[in-house]
C-alpha cells in the first residue's frame, strides 16, 4: 500500500463528510418535523389569499380568451401578475424556512409569524448538533494541516494515528502502471528489420 498526502486528504474528507451529512440530516429532519409545521399553522392565513387570486387569474384568462384579447402582451402580464401574487405563500414558506434556519444556526433572534417560541426551543435542542458539525470542521482543518506539516504521506499516516484517528479503513493509493497497447501495424517497421 502507497502512502500518498492526497490519499490521506481524501480519506479524511470522506470520514468527515460522513459525520458532517449525518448531522445535518439531523438538523434537517428536527426544522421538517418541529418547526415547519408551525410555520404552515402560523401563516394559514394567508391561503385564501392564493384561491381567491387564482380564481382571479383564471376568471380573467378565461374572458380575454372569449373576447378574443390574449393575443396581446398586456392581458398576459396581468395574469401572469395575479398568478405570481398567488403563489406568495409558498414564497413566503421557502424564504421564511430559510430565514429561521439561518436564524437557529447563528442562535438569532427571529420574531416573524408568531415563531419566536418555537425559533428559541430549536436554538436550544439544536445546540448539541450545531456544536458537532462546527466542530468537524475544525477538525478538518486541523487534521488537513497536520497532514500537510508532514513531509511524507507515511509520516502524515502516523501523525494521524497518534492523534487518535481511526485509519483501519484506509486504503492507500495504488500504483499506476502503464497500460499495454495493442498497435495495429507491426513495429518492425519502426525498427526497420521486417525479413
Amino acid at each position: 500500500m502507497k502512502i500518498t498526502k492526497q490519499s490521506l486528504y481524501d480519506f479524511i474528507e470522506k470520514k468527515i463528510k460522513v459525520q458532517l451529512d449525518t448531522a445535518r440530516e439531523e438538523f434537517d429532519s428536527y426544522i421538517e418535523t418541529n418547526v415547519k409545521p408551525k410555520l404552515l399553522e402560523n401563516t394559514k392565513n394567508i391561503n385564501h389569499f392564493n384561491k381567491a387570486l387564482t380564481k382571479l387569474a383564471d376568471e380573467l384568462e378565461t374572458f380575454l380568451e372569449n373576447e378574443n384579447d390574449y393575443g396581446s402582451w398586456s392581458p398576459k402580464y396581468s395574469v401572469r401578475d395575479l398568478r405570481s401574487v398567488a403563489s406568495i405563500r409558498d414564497r413566503i414558506h421557502t424564504n421564511e424556512l430559510s430565514n429561521i434556519k439561518s436564524a437557529i444556526r447563528k442562535n438569532a433572534h427571529y420574531g416573524k409569524y408568531h415563531m419566536k417560541f418555537v425559533v428559541d426551543k430549536a436554538s436550544k435542542d439544536l445546540k448539541p448538533t450545531l456544536s458537532k458539525i462546527e466542530d468537524l470542521k475544525t477538525l478538518k482543518t486541523e487534521l488537513d494541516n497536520t497532514i500537510k506539516t508532514s513531509t511524507t504521506g507515511k509520516q502524515g499516516y502516523k501523525n494521524l494515528i497518534a492523534l487518535g484517528v481511526d485509519m483501519k479503513d484506509f486504503k492507500g493509493s495504488e500504483n499506476q502502471l502503464p497500460a499495454v497497447q495493442k498497435l495495429s501495424v507491426n513495429p518492425c517497421l519502426v525498427n526497420g528489420d521486417c525479413n
